[in-house]
């Protein structure tokens, strides 16, 4: 133990030689080469979290590496300009700042941090005489994560320090899960929406295939009566109506494939041709309400807007009136198994600069067991034709990379569903889903 204390004021003599240098000294490094001169043996590098004594002191920095020198990498700044630089250079795990330094104070060093994207994240602990409790409310105020006064009790600064290390490692360690939870689910995403799109495409193509086969015996066969010379004219007759049927049906199960393409091809606002441009939302609900008229009609679907006052958007017009009318077609085809039925459209100011547009019907409601799968393209509660609709998968890609918002969708069986979408008044400019 005493080895380390020579060692430490060796170094800290060897500090106060080079004070005057800009740059201040890493003690993890500067300790490394000490012991190799002191020794002649090399010493690891350290791999200990990296702590930044700022104190225009050096006779506190010298305690304050005393202390922290066998559970830290330490280094050292005697100004703030030099802590600054320091930063500039590499991020340390924390940061203990004094308050009182001549030409810049530890409360503009650490403003200067705090609004520096790039170093707004290091934890910093204020050390100094000022320590009453409107001393503290002012560190706090500029960023602080906690406060130290001088003089300062040993135990109380390691407990400190340890408690700031540690809760930064576990803020890291949940933001690394953060980021793969999210690379797995949109892995997840993304097999799911290959998947559903081969399930669709495999239909129509499929048939299509049956078709162009059957057409293909049908002409072998042709060909060798031909050849024969048995070739009847009721031959020719037949094979003109299976030729009809097959290229009808390839036709019609061509144009289905093409469909469900074009259906994710308008996902973006860009492949709508749409332009960012400011509108009325209250006539934009108009013209979609009124374009759905026959719809609404056949299925006796009313629909009820409660509006308040008008809102005027700079936004994609066309994307949203994908979106609305995506909405309400599916409340009108899914929500009432018969005829008869409401959905109510609520459009509301949220703060200066947002939007919430709910949708609303009262019908058989979404078993909790499928609310998650709602934005699975082709998902949808019922069977039969309108099942190869994307539906909310192309809404939820609009709303988020289009228009710049958020959807939510509750459902409650036998009471109804609701979908609400979060708006900014100006959307970014339109950015394309991955996935």
């Amino acid at each position: 133990m005493c080895g380390r204390v020579v060692l430490a004021d060796y170094g800290w003599a060897k500090y106060r030689e080079c004070a005057t240098e800009s740059t201040p000294m890493s003690w993890g490094k500067h300790r490394a080469s000490l012991w190799q001169e002191a020794t002649g043996c090399g010493y690891p590098e350290s791999v200990m979290p990296l702590i930044l004594v700022v104190d225009d002191q050096p006779s506190n920095i010298h305690a304050l590496y005393q202390l922290l020198v066998d559970e830290c990498e330490v280094s050292m700044a005697t100004s703030g300009a030099e802590a600054l630089s320091f930063c500039a250079q590499q991020l340390p795990d924390l940061i203990l700042l004094d308050v009182l330094m001549p030409e810049m104070s530890g409360y503009e060093v650490c403003d200067r941090l705090k609004a520096d994207p790039r170093t707004r994240g290091i934890p910093v602990i204020f050390v100094t005489v000022q320590g009453g409790s409107a001393d503290e409310a002012e560190g706090f105020a500029h960023g602080a994560v906690d406060y130290i006064p001088k003089p300062f009790v040993d135990v109380v600064v390691k407990a400190r320090v340890r408690t700031q290390l540690a809760l930064k490692l576990a803020s890291e360690s949940f933001a690394r899960s953060q980021i793969e939870l999210f690379q797995r689910d949109k892995l997840a995403s993304v097999g799911r929406t290959i998947a559903g799109i081969a399930q669709e495409l495999s239909s129509p193509l499929g048939n299509a295939l049956i078709s162009a086969c059957t057409l293909q015996d049908d002409l072998t066969h042709l060909r060798g009566l031909s050849q024969s010379g048995h070739l009847k004219r009721s031959d020719l007759e037949k094979h003109v109506r299976v030729s009809e049927e097959s290229v009808g049906l390839v036709l019609s199960n061509l144009q289905r494939t093409l469909s469900i393409v074009d259906s994710f091809l308008q996902s973006t606002a860009d492949n709508f041709g749409d332009q960012r441009r400011s509108f009325s939302l209250l006539e934009l609900v108009h013209e979609v309400v009124v374009g759905l008229a026959p719809a609404l009609e056949a299925h006796q679907v009313h629909c009820e807007l409660d509006a308040g006052d008008d809102l005027h958007l700079l936004s994609f017009r066309g994307a949203l009136a994908k979106v609305l009318t995506t909405l309400i077609q599916n409340a009108v085809k899914h929500a009432y198994r018969e005829a008869g039925g409401e959905v109510h459209i609520r459009l509301r100011p949220l703060g200066t600069d947002q939007l919430t547009i709910t949708v609303q019907d009262h019908g058989v409601g979404i078993p909790p067991g499928m609310l998650g799968r709602v934005f699975d393209p082709f998902f949808s509660t019922r069977f039969g034709p309108n099942r190869s609709e994307p539906g909310l998968y192309i809404v939820r890609n609009l709303v988020t990379f289009a228009l710049g918002g958020q959807i939510q969708v509750e459902s409650t069986p036998g009471v109804g569903t609701t979908v609400r979408l979060t708006l900014p008044m100006i959307s970014p400019e339109a950015r394309r889903a991955t996935g």
